[in-house]
C-alpha cells in the first residue's frame, strides 16, 4: 500500500503549527502550560502515526531494514541535535562567562540518553528541549517492536491497550503529591510523567493505533464517500471540538503532575484523525494548510525546536549589547524573525546538505 501523499503536508503543516505554539508557551505566553503539553504530545502522536506509515509492510520489515531506517533518522536530526547543543553552550559562555567543559551532561546529550537521569540538570540542561529528540530515537529504535507487538491485536483490543494506557496514566498523575514522600514519583513527578522515555511510548503507540485505523475497510470506505463540503464540516468540528476540550484539559491540569494524556488524548485524535480522513476530499482546511508559504516553513519544524533556546538567548544578548528595548512588539517580532530566518539557514546550508551528502555515500 503506497503512502496517502494527501494527508503528509497537511499534517506537516499542523505539526509546524504545534511547534511554534510551544515556542510562544516557552517565551511569551503565560499559563500556557495545557497548550505546551498538548502540542508536544501531538508531536509525539504525529512521529508514531508516520513510523507506523513507514513501517507499514512490516512482513517485509526486517533487521538490515531498521538499521537503514535509524541510520536515516540519525542523519537528518542528530547533526542538528549537535549544532543546537553546540549554540546553547556557546550563549551560555558568551552570556554569563561561564566554561563547560565536556561534562557528564554534555555527554549524555550526545549519546541521546539524557531524559534517562532523573536530575534536572541531565534532561533539562543546556539545551532544554533535546529531551524530546532523545526520547523520539528512543521510540524509533523500539518501533519495530510496538508495530508487530500491537499487530497481535486486533484493531478493537489495540484501542483497549491504549485506553487501559491512558487510565493508568490518570491515575500516576493524580497520584503524584510532592507533599506525600511516601509515594515513588512524588518528587520529581514532572519528570516522570512528561520526558521519561517511557511514558511517551503511550503517545507514540496512539499514532500506531490511529495509523492502524485507517487501513481498515470501514475508514477507506467512509474517507471515498465524502465530498468537499463534508469534508470541510468535518475539519470544521474537529476545530470545535478542540476548542471546546482545551478549558476541561486546562481545569484538569494540576501543577504538580502537569501532564495528564488523558485530557489531551481526544484533541490529538480528533486533530491528526481529521486530517487525514478529509485531506483526500479536499477539504477547505486541509486545502489551507498546503498553500505557500506553509509548505517551505513546515521544513524547518525541527530546526526552530531544537534552536529554539539558544536562538531566544543569543538574540537577547544582542539586543542587549545594541541598547535596544527588550520588551513589547518589537522585541516579539525581532525574536521570531530571528529564531525562523536562524532555522532557514541552518535547514537550507547545514542539515540538508549534510543529509544530502550522508544520503549519497550511503551506497557506494
Amino acid at each position: 500500500m503506497k503512502p496517502k501523499r494527501q494527508y503528509i503536508q497537511p499534517l506537516a503543516t499542523l505539526q509546524f503549527a504545534a511547534v511554534i505554539a510551544i515556542v510562544l508557551t516557552h517565551f511569551w505566553l503565560q499559563n500556557g502550560t495545557y497548550l505546551q503539553a498538548l502540542c508536544t504530545s501531538f508531536c509525539f502522536v504525529y512521529s508514531g502515526f508516520f513510523t507506523a506509515l513507514t513501517h507499514r509492510d512490516e512482513r517485509q520489515y526486517r533487521l538490515a531494514d531498521h538499521i537503514r531506517f535509524m541510520r536515516d533518522k540519525l542523519a537528518k536530526l542528530y547533526p542538528l541535535h549537535v549544532l543546537a547543543l553546540g549554540l546553547s553552550l556557546l550563549v551560555i559562555y558568551i552570556g554569563w562567562h561561564y566554561q563547560l567543559m565536556l561534562s557528564k551532561v554534555t555527554l549524555a546529550h550526545l549519546l541521546l540518553i539524557s531524559p534517562w537521569f532523573t536530575t534536572p540538570s541531565f534532561y533539562f540542561g543546556l539545551n532544554p528541549v533535546s529531551w524530546f529528540i532523545c526520547d523520539l530515537f528512543f521510540l524509533y529504535l523500539i518501533s519495530p517492536w510496538l508495530i508487530r507487538g500491537l499487530r497481535h491485536f486486533k484493531l478493537g483490543w489495540q484501542i483497549a491497550i491504549v485506553g487501559l494506557l491512558i487510565v493508568g496514566e490518570l491515575v500516576a498523575g493524580y497520584a503524584t503529591d510532592p507533599g506525600s514522600p511516601s509515594l515513588l514519583i512524588s518528587n520529581n513527578a514532572h519528570y516522570y510523567l512528561y520526558e521519561f522515555p517511557l511514558i511517551r511510548v503511550l503517545d507514540f503507540t496512539t499514532g500506531i493505533v490511529l495509523y492502524h485505523l485507517t487501513l481498515t475497510h470501514r475508514w477507506r470506505a467512509a474517507a471515498s464517500r465524502l465530498t468537499p463540503t463534508r469534508a470541510t464540516l468535518i475539519e470544521l468540528c474537529a476545530i470545535g471540538a478542540c476548542v471546546a476540550f482545551y478549558p476541561l484539559g486546562e481545569k484538569l491540569l494540576h501543577p504538580h503532575w502537569y501532564r495528564a494524556f488523558c485530557s489531551m488524548a481526544p484533541i490529538v485524535v480528533i486533530a491528526l484523525g481529521a486530517v487525514v480522513f478529509t485531506s483526500g476530499n479536499k477539504g477547505f482546511v486541509s486545502r489551507a494548510m498546503c498553500m505557500p508559504p506553509l509548505p517551505a516553513m513546515s521544513k524547518i519544524g525541527a530546526e526552530v525546536y531544537l534552536l529554539q533556546f539558544g536562538a531566544y538567548h543569543g538574540i537577547r544578548l544582542l539586543v542587549n549589547r545594541l541598547g535596544l528595548p527588550s520588551h513589547g512588539a518589537l522585541y516579539f517580532l525581532i525574536q521570531m524573525g530571528g529564531l525562523l530566518l536562524l532555522a532557514w539557514v541552518v535547514h537550507h546550508y547545514v542539515t540538508t546538505p549534510l543529509y544530502r551528502h550522508f544520503k549519497s555515500h550511503e551506497h557506494p
